[in-house]
């Protein structure tokens, strides 16, 4: 078999047929094809181990994406796509993070076009601990004829983590109302803890509320 001869011979008919089917190939793989802009989530990843993410960020970002109809008409009703914000080498402080079309999820065959933002700014400061004695805040009275007579928290103090700026301006930990409202028994329960809003985190776990409630003497 000469392959050379198969090779060359009649190149201009084989040149032409080459660039007929790429042509079809880009027509078919391009048919259908269409462009939408849509918001999607922006997800906070690898943020450093101690510190805190404070203030506001961004949550997400607008995007211009390209694909098939049906892919396109999938991510709009399943939101199979979003950013990825890789907070890996941020510092304390203010940083200025980029983002790029690498960093958008997306599932296979769909191209980001264009971006509303390339960076985003993000705040980091340190975690701080401290401990603070939890008071239990009460709601209600015991039942006509018994009385409060002792409330006892434990552990006795609480550990609390949470960022700089806020670990500063907090000055007390309690509970939410814990309802004795026509008690007539001892209670013991594990309270919810009254985080003022605040972005705290409790360390101690099992924390426990005993409340004693005594009958009085008619």
């Amino acid at each position: 078999m000469d392959l050379k001869k198969i090779l060359f011979d009649n190149w201009g008919i084989k040149l032409q047929s080459l660039a007929l089917s790429l042509t079809l190939w880009f027509y078919v793989t391009s048919k259908g094809k269409t462009e939408i802009t849509m918001t999607v989530p922006l997800e906070l990843r690898n943020i450093p181990q101690n510190m805190a993410v404070v203030g506001n960020v961004a949550g997400s970002l607008d995007v211009r994406v390209q694909g098939q109809e049906r892919a396109l008409r999938d991510i709009t009703i399943g939101k199979k796509i979003f950013g990825i914000l890789d907070l890996s080498l941020a510092r304390v402080g203010e940083n200025i993070v980029p983002i790029s079309p690498d960093d958008i999820r997306r599932p296979s065959g769909v191209t980001v076009m264009h971006m509303s933002q390339s960076e985003v700014r993000v705040k980091l400061e340190p975690l701080v601990r401290r401990t603070f004695r939890l008071k239990a805040l009460l709601h209600g009275a015991p039942a006509r004829g018994y009385r409060l007579l002792k409330i006892a928290v434990t552990p006795a103090r609480i550990t609390v983590e949470g960022p700089e700026s806020v670990m500063k301006r907090l000055e007390k930990l309690q509970t939410m109302p814990i309802d004795i409202q026509g008690a007539t028994a001892n209670m013991t329960v594990e309270p919810k803890i009254d985080y003022q809003g605040k972005a705290l985190k409790i360390i101690d776990t099992h924390i426990a509320v005993r409340i004693v409630i005594e009958r009085m003497n008619r």
